[in-house]
């Protein structure tokens, strides 16, 4: 179990599924302070979530509304049980992750995005991000937070992979131990 850090729903406890790696408190705190700006109001969607702790904290710090989606059953029932612990599923969209992407244009445009994507599979993160930029579903001042491990992050400086996240441009990068992560915004088309 982990706790929702601040806001609404400060201290509310979340249920985590079996083998996942939720974003540790200390790494929420810090994303989400840095990124505070944007909350408010904001529309969220969270396509590998697993607890929804990312999502649910924005929810917590006054976001409009989240989507929230993970490939994995367990995942999904975890996160049904976190949304209705919370009370919040008026707020929170819960959605099966779909293999392209699509389906998430016709609840467009998204302000934030949290990608958090098994380590092993970051590739998933720059499949997310090529798709959101290529269907129009983010908003053009879209913000992305990336999560990954530091060795992913050395690589996001590489001119290969920084073309391949056009149009999405790295504001800044941050390592927390054995966590990283990277913000990214949508540059104007």
């Amino acid at each position: 179990m982990i706790r929702v850090i601040a806001g609404l729903y400060k201290g509310s406890l979340l249920k985590v599924p079996p083998g996942a790696r939720p974003t540790a408190s200390l790494v929420r705190a810090a994303l989400m302070s840095m990124i505070a700006a944007k909350i408010p109001l904001a529309r969220v969607i969270d396509p590998m979530a697993g607890s929804g702790a990312l999502a649910l904290e924005a929810l917590s710090r006054g976001a409009q509304a989240a989507t929230l989606a993970d490939c994995s059953p367990r995942a999904l029932k975890v996160l049904k049980e976190n949304i209705a612990r919370l009370k919040a599923p008026a707020q929170a969209l819960l959605a099966t992750l779909p293999r392209d992407f699509k389906r998430f244009k016709t609840a467009a445009p998204f302000d934030l995005l949290f990608l958090d994507p098994p380590y092993e599979k970051s590739h998933l993160a720059l499949d997310f991000l090529a798709q959101a930029s290529q269907d129009n579903f983010m908003a053009q001042d879209a913000l992305a937070i990336w999560e990954q491990a530091p060795p992913t992050l050395l690589t996001l400086s590489d001119p290969l992979v920084k073309k391949d996240l056009e149009p999405w441009v790295i504001q800044t990068t941050r390592v927390w131990g054995q966590r990283a992560a990277a913000i990214l915004t949508l540059e104007a088309s």
